[in-house]
């Protein structure tokens, strides 16, 4: 339940950075240069991510091996994780038309384009791309972290393959440290909380440099055409740094709330739509990415006024923290009302 909890905070994570990101000054590009994003999404991907390898080491175990798993359950899983895509590639395709988006690529065939807007559900993408990853190396391993290691580390080179990896090779890292920490440490969490000022420290210092580099942050996925090497190291370097330690933090943070919030009704909403977290991700797409933005930014166009940006920085987080509670509310509501009908679910999240 603990765990199902961090996933629906998680979420919540997720909506308030895409609330931010369809909100942010036009002028400001890479969009990552806004601070408020860039705070945010220097760790709840990594955490999401690192939750997805934690409950994967769980589903392997429940199968007596490896190439057991793959023959009888891993075909239904990456199908669970590819067919969303297609089907909500499909519903952005139509929310373009409906607000008359330029559409990149207009001489292509819309299949093409199709894929495109497919490849768009990244987070989907790169969960499917890690499972396949890990797995290669878990054929090679004993089950000792000392001997394992290298096998997790010799197949990594597979998630910087363009248009394999979704250009995110530091997510593989995320996913294999979440399955390797229910795999291999067998200390309590509770072990590792006296090093949060540490954490705290290491933390604050990789956002430092992070944010004043020398060069523009680009985004949160490698850009090997316009970096060089070094760029490239430094960048995700700092990224898994900041992914590690802001994941710790918000896990130490969320340990220690948690027992006050027992008894309250978002704790128990917070349990029961934490199970349902990959299909909120994608609703939220839709609702704050196709939706959303392109309102908003016809109102600042039509306007003059960037509402939620004209007033300074606390009127800006808490504007878009209670924005992005509403719109979480909606998603969730739809996301039940989905869920109501067995061939919707099956269509549009492979569920029954």
């Amino acid at each position: 339940m603990y765990l199902d909890i961090v996933k629906f905070i998680t979420i919540f994570l997720v909506v308030w950075g895409h609330v931010v990101q369809q909100t942010s000054n036009v002028s400001c590009w890479p969009v990552q240069e806004d601070s408020v994003m860039r705070l945010i999404y220097t760790m709840h991907m990594p955490l999401f991510m690192g939750l997805c390898g934690y409950f994967f080491y769980f589903s392997i175990q429940k199968w007596s091996s490896v190439h057991t798993y793959v023959i009888r359950k891993l075909p239904s899983r990456l199908a669970g994780l590819i067919i969303p895509m297609i089907s909500f590639g499909l519903i952005k395709i139509a929310c373009d038309v409906f607000w008359s988006t330029p559409i990149p690529h207009t001489t292509l065939p819309f299949l093409r384009y199709w894929y495109y807007s497919t490849m768009g559900i990244w987070f989907l993408g790169d969960v499917a791309v890690n499972t396949v990853i890990v797995l290669l190396a878990l054929y090679f391993c004993k089950g000792h972290f000392k001997h394992d290691w290298k096998y997790f580390a010799l197949f990594a080179p597979l998630s910087i393959v363009p248009y394999v990896s979704y250009r995110n090779p530091h997510m593989y890292f995320f996913f294999a440290a979440g399955y390797c920490l229910p795999a291999y440490v067998k200390s309590d969490f509770r072990y590792f909380i006296k090093y949060w000022k540490w954490g705290l420290v290491l933390f604050v210092a990789s956002y430092i440099a992070f944010s004043n580099m020398p060069w523009p942050p680009e985004d949160f996925w490698y850009d090997y055409h316009h970096q060089s090497i070094l760029q490239l190291v430094v960048n995700d370097s700092l990224k898994i740094s900041l992914g590690v330690t802001g994941s710790y933090l918000a896990l130490i943070f969320l340990y220690k709330l948690l027992p006050y919030m027992k008894e309250t009704p978002l704790y128990h909403l917070a349990a029961k739509e934490g199970q349902y977290t990959l299909d909120i991700y994608l609703i939220q797409i839709i609702v704050i990415e196709k939706l959303l933005g392109p309102f908003y930014k016809q109102l600042v166009s039509q306007s003059d006024i960037n509402w939620i940006n004209e007033y300074g920085l606390i009127v800006k987080v808490v504007s878009t923290l209670v924005l992005a509670a509403i719109l979480l509310g909606i998603v969730m509501g739809i996301s039940r009302l989905c869920h109501k009908k067995q061939y919707v679910s099956k269509i549009l999240f492979w569920k029954s």
